[in-house]
């Protein structure tokens, strides 16, 4: 009878700490989840459109692609019930950047945004407008280099443009692209929208800290970006090129194709992998799709 009670006993301990020993790795795995950062490189077609979500749950997102199908590429990664972007940025008032926004506007509710300030006669870019203005958004307008903190150990350091082009309206809006590097950890991604070899060259002449675990290579791999002196300085272990199938720009280019493996650096296409998933931690970048080295 006695022996009875202790195994009964036994059994009651075990399961206890059974129990116990499910939920500690149940908590520490989801905190180790809740901790990461993931970066998704929307299979948007000729186009950009970056999600990011942070550790602390917020939805942050850079450029919008070239038509409404933004809706459909979000949905996967931000619930029906959380409808909320927390930062948009857009790099620059090119359509095939700017479009999808103006979807994610009316349905979203999107509580910051960042640009570069430019104006443009576009009537894309004047509904852009006149939503954030009817919506009465709060905005900010790179006019220098300065670092913007997200989170505990999330900021941006944004590098172009470094003057103030409020309301100017330009021929060429690749060249005032917004450029960023966004850090997390020791980790880092440089977001480069359109910008050009010139831009390029200003950085590096004054010695920008571009050095970067991934790469967004601007311009859809234009030929007039990525050269191999901007590689050297990034030294990316991955570049992202956002691209259309079958495209008629001839994007990505052959000498942005062959820079990127002469420097010995995992390519990443959208219109080859659909859209591309990294998670970090802060200290390691983790590609979630299976590697597709060009």
């Amino acid at each position: 009878m006695e022996r009875q009670k202790i195994s009964k006993f036994a059994r009651i301990v075990f399961f206890l700490l059974l129990a116990n020993l499910i939920l500690i790795v149940y908590f520490f795995y989801f905190d180790k989840q809740k901790n990461n950062l993931e970066i998704v490189f929307l299979d948007v077609g000729q186009g950009d459109a970056i999600l990011v979500k942070t550790p602390k749950d917020k939805n942050i997102l850079i450029d919008g692609g070239p038509d409404r199908n933004i809706i459909y590429k979000l949905s996967p990664y931000i619930p029906q019930n959380k409808r909320t972007i927390d930062l948009m940025i857009l790099t620059h008032p090119d359509i095939d950047h700017l479009t999808g926004l103006n979807e994610v506007l009316e349905r979203y509710e999107v509580k910051n945004i960042i640009y570069n300030g430019v104006g443009d006669d576009d009537p894309v870019y004047k509904e852009w407008q006149s939503l954030k203005e009817n919506k009465k958004i709060p905005f900010l307008i790179i006019k220098e280099r300065e670092r913007l903190n997200i989170e505990n150990n999330l900021y941006f350091d944004f590098f172009w443009p470094k003057e103030d082009l409020t309301g100017k309206d330009f021929d060429n809006d690749n060249f005032y692209s917004l450029m960023m590097k966004m850090n997390f950890g020791s980790n880092s991604v440089l977001f480069t929208g359109d910008t050009e070899k010139e831009v390029e060259d200003i950085l590096i002449k004054d010695n920008i800290n571009l050095k970067s675990d991934i790469l967004k290579a601007s311009h859809h791999g234009s030929k007039n970006a990525t050269t191999l002196d901007f590689l050297e300085k990034v030294k990316p272990i991955y570049a992202v090129i956002s691209v259309g199938k079958d495209n008629s720009f001839g994007h990505p280019s052959f000498r942005v194709i062959s820079n990127l493996e002469r420097m010995g650096i995992t390519t990443l296409r959208t219109d080859e992998i659909g859209d591309i998933i990294f998670i970090s931690n802060g200290q390691s970048i983790k590609l979630l799709n299976k590697e597709h080295k060009i």
